[in-house]
């Protein structure tokens, strides 16, 4: 119970103070007739410690306090299960803290109303699903339906979101690090893999990442005022992949592609190879995205989050207008009005005939990025491959083949004044 004094004054008699003992408690305190005002005893020792019967024969112990001009009654417990030593012990401290102006009412009020770590994610996610553009990587992380949200909420679930600490962030990022991985075996089934540590430093990183986007929101909802997954140093990770298609490889490749007996297959590994475009941009294309008088794809929703142009070469753009359209998709699915799933399974098929070993899809994309920058710089690259930054292109479409390293070396060797090559030119 929590409420102003004044209000407490009008509901209840108020007796002369008197010292409070176990005998009086137990024998003199009058217990009120039932619909009879309850009885407020105030005890002498200390002022503000108040014993309260009620018609139930509820004897229970309040503090009354002042925050500023502010009066206040807040529940310490019942006589029987807090002793009177206990209660002052207890109302001591209220009063205390009141004189500091911490206001233990309000206190227990937020404690009241402080939600659940499960409860916040719900309402986080719930947020991020019409809001974030794409929500996926949340809902790995915190979902209640993926496995590493299922073990989330199992640890702090049922946690007041406001005591959730650093050091449990970090522990459970250590947990994410110990899992068993998966891998699949030469029958094609999940197994364990006992030598494989846990997950890359990638997935803890990125679960960091998660979760301390859901606390920063909580921070701005106002149920917390510290983030406990913020300040933590990233795990190291391994260089991002820098694999590319050797001139030889593409040509194998573009080989199977030509030999490839869907049309919508083979138009779609056009498109990436030709374009840069992501996989999953080239899915979802439809064919009212394409200007093809200009010569123009307009993307509407890439991973940048905003509209995005895509010129076309004239071979792409004869190759799309030759394609038979069967709905809206540029890729026919199996259903007119949806886009194809994915391209997995032609997409092995090719992999296999053209003998590309590790090669993955988004090698194809790093393929043509690597090429716009040998042959018309980063700049260009960064615009084709719509990064939002030049950095992110230096980072992993830089031209950095080994030739290309190697014949700047030559070259600056050529120009250096060593004696033999003055005497050679003389």
């Amino acid at each position: 119970m929590t409420q102003d004094a004044g209000h407490e004054g009008r509901k209840g008699r108020r007796k002369a103070a008197v010292t409070f003992r176990k005998d009086f408690i137990e024998k003199r305190v009058e217990i009120p007739q039932p619909g009879s005002p309850h009885r407020w005893y105030a005890d002498a020792d200390l002022p503000g410690l108040y014993l309260v019967a009620f018609a139930t024969g509820a004897k229970v112990f309040y503090v009354r306090y002042r925050i500023g001009n502010r009066r206040r009654v807040t529940t310490i417990g019942p006589y029987g299960v807090e002793t009177i030593e206990s209660a002052r012990s207890k109302a001591r401290r209220i009063l205390s803290s009141a004189n500091l102006g911490t206001d233990v009412a309000e206190e227990r009020k937020k404690r009241r109303e402080m939600p659940t770590f499960g409860a916040w994610v719900d309402t986080y996610l719930s947020r991020v699903r019409t809001e974030n553009k794409d929500p996926r990587s949340y809902e790995k992380f915190l979902g209640s339906e993926s496995p590493k949200g299922k073990a989330l909420r199992a640890r702090w679930g049922k946690r007041p979101i406001d005591t959730i600490t650093p050091e449990d962030v970090l522990s459970f990022r250590d947990s994410l690090r110990r899992e068993k991985r998966k891998r699949k075996g030469a029958g094609g089934k999940e197994g364990e893999a006992p030598a494989q540590k846990g997950p890359p430093p990638t997935t803890a990183n990125r679960w960091t990442g998660a979760v301390r986007a859901c606390f920063s929101a909580a921070i701005r909802a106002g149920h917390i005022t510290m983030n406990p997954a913020r300040g933590h140093t990233a795990l190291l990770e391994a260089a991002p992949r820098a694999r590319v298609l050797s001139a030889d490889e593409m040509e194998r490749f573009l080989r199977a592609l030509e030999a490839e007996p869907d049309v919508y297959v083979r138009a779609a590994f056009r498109l990436l190879v030709e374009t840069g475009a992501r996989l999953s941009e080239v899915l979802r294309a439809r064919w009212a995205d394409f200007d093809m008088a200009a010569g123009l794809w307009r993307i509407p929703s890439p991973k940048s989050g905003h509209p995005q142009v895509v010129p076309l070469g004239s071979r792409t753009a004869a190759m799309l207008r030759k394609l038979a359209r069967k709905g809206p998709y540029v890729i026919a699915g199996r259903k007119a009005e949806e886009p194809r799933a994915d391209l997995k399974t032609p997409w092995e098929r090719l992999r296999t005939e053209a003998e590309l070993g590790d090669v993955r899809v988004h090698d194809i994309r790093r393929s043509f990025g690597l090429e716009v920058a040998k042959s018309a710089g980063l700049h260009v690259a960064s615009k084709l491959l719509r990064h939002s930054s030049i950095k992110v292109t230096e980072a992993a479409y830089a031209p950095l083949g080994i030739e290309d390293l190697r014949a700047a070396v030559e070259k600056r060797a050529d120009v250096l004044p060593f004696p033999e090559q003055k005497r050679n030119a003389g």
